[in-house]
Parts: C-alpha cells; structure tokens; sequence
C-alpha cells in the first residue's frame, strides 16, 4: 500500500512532462498543416500555441530537427490507426487494395502537408527507429493488401516486389496532386483515374517478373 502510495505521488509530474510534450508536438503538427508544410515554423511559434516558453521545448528534444521528426511519428500513427480502421470495416473486406488506395489519395488531398512530411519534406539527420518501425508496418500493410489482390488474380508472384512497383507509381501520382495542385487540380476524376491505374498495374505484374 505504501509503495502505491509513493507511486502515484510521482505519477502526476511525469504525466504532466507527458502532456506537455504532447501538446507541443501536436503544436508543430497544427504549425505545420497552416503552413502548407516544415517552412516557417519556429519554436517560438509553437510555444505560443502550445501555451508554454519556447524554450520549454528543449527539455524534450534536442533541436528542431528532432521535433519535426516527433511531429512526422505523430502524423503517421494516426493515419496508420485510420488506415487500419478503414481495413477491418466489413464493406472493405471484398476489396481490401482498392480501400487502401482511396483511403491513401483522400488523406493526402485533405492533408497535403502532412503528406509532404511523409514524403518530400527534407528533414535533416537520421530517422528514428520508431518512424522507420511505422514505415515499415505502412510498408508491410501494403504488401499485405497487394499481395491479397494478386491471388484474387491468381498471381504466383512476390508481393513484395510487385509493391515497391506498383506503391512507387502511386507515390508519383499522389505526389503530382499534393506537390503541383495548381496543374493537377483535386477532383473525384483524378482519384478515381489513380485508384483504377494503379489496380491496373497490379494486374499487369500479375503473371511475374518479366
């Protein structure tokens, strides 16, 4: 009982450091949607949204740099929680790759900043383990749903291959609608183009390597 007792005295300091480092890396996450990406923001920027000293930051990261990177984790665990909820909805059990790639293009035209974080923005240092550990459970989803597909066709081929082919057309295709939208302007038309060109290809790497 003592010893509970002493633990919960101490529960409350560490759950407010966690609180705090939590708002201002949801802060950053905010800065950087307004911003239309990384460009811009500041730590003293994030402070005031964050409701603390700028320089409170650094008790928890030790540069910028690394905060950007906090704030890419954050972003991706929620789209990665999304894309698996939009995965175990039973509508999308017949047709898992399509839920996939519409859930994909949707989040990147409504969040085009958080998907050029993902993807283009050029964060300086090495990732840590824990974002290269979501972008590969991302990267093994989509292995996963392709992989799926291919055996609806009844393709004897590696997923995994087909999905560094068939993710890097999409990748260019998304990346055409986030980074160039006054050329390519968003509209049901484009998604609906990206979605059926890339099934396509899937199906034409079906058969196996050439």
């Amino acid at each position: 009982m003592a010893r509970f007792a002493a633990s919960s005295k101490s529960a409350k300091p560490e759950g407010d450091k966690l609180a705090t480092r939590q708002r201002i890396v949801e802060a950053t996450l905010a800065l950087i949607v307004r911003n239309g990406g990384c460009r811009g923001v500041n730590l003293r920027q994030i402070g005031s949204r964050a409701r603390c000293a700028h320089t409170n930051a650094y008790n928890y990261f030790a540069s910028l740099e690394e905060l950007f990177w906090a704030a890419l984790l954050r972003a991706l665990e929620l789209q990665f929680a999304d894309t698996e909820k939009a995965l175990a909805a039973p509508e999308s059990a017949e047709a898992p790759l399509r839920t996939l790639l519409e859930g994909q293009v949707v989040y990147a035209e409504e969040n085009p900043a958080l998907y050029r974080l993902f993807w283009l923005e050029p964060l300086s240092g090495q990732p840590p383990p824990e974002v290269l550990q979501r972008l590969d459970a991302m990267r093994s989803l989509w292995v996963r749903c392709l992989g799926g597909h291919l055996a609806t066709l009844g393709a004897r081929v590696d997923p995994a291959w087909a999905a560094q082919i068939v993710h890097g057309y999409f990748h260019g295709e998304v990346c055409k609608l986030v980074g160039r939208s006054a050329f390519v302007p968003s509209s049901p038309d484009n998604r609906q183009r990206i979605v059926a060109n890339t099934l396509a290809l899937a199906a034409l790497l079906a058969p196996g390597r050439p």
